[in-house]
């Protein structure tokens, strides 16, 4: 798996918006599942459109409070994360 430097920088960038907000750990534990998940079975997503130059697909994927856009090349077993992910909003406890 394969996670471009402007995405390296966003996840810091991030990490450091959700302490600031409140929800630190729950990043953290969000940004382990998501590596976690895009090792074991990248599918996991939701598919947004299918690659032309070789097989697979852009995907995106969520696990509260992060979600990332990322490409699965399936012939070659590789997941490339190009696109800097997204800090959703902070869930309000009931």
């Amino acid at each position: 798996m394969l996670y471009s430097a402007p995405v390296r920088q966003r996840l810091v960038e991030l990490a450091a918006a959700a302490r600031t907000r409140g929800d630190g750990g729950a990043f953290v534990v969000a940004l382990r599942e998501f590596d976690h998940r895009l090792r074991v079975y990248p599918q996991f997503g939701e598919p947004l459109v299918d690659l032309l130059a070789e097989a697979g697909q852009v995907r995106l994927g969520a696990v509260p409070p992060l979600a990332m856009r990322y490409g699965v090349l399936e012939e070659r077993r590789l997941v490339l994360v190009a696109v800097p992910p997204v800090l959703l909003p902070k869930r309000v406890e009931e």
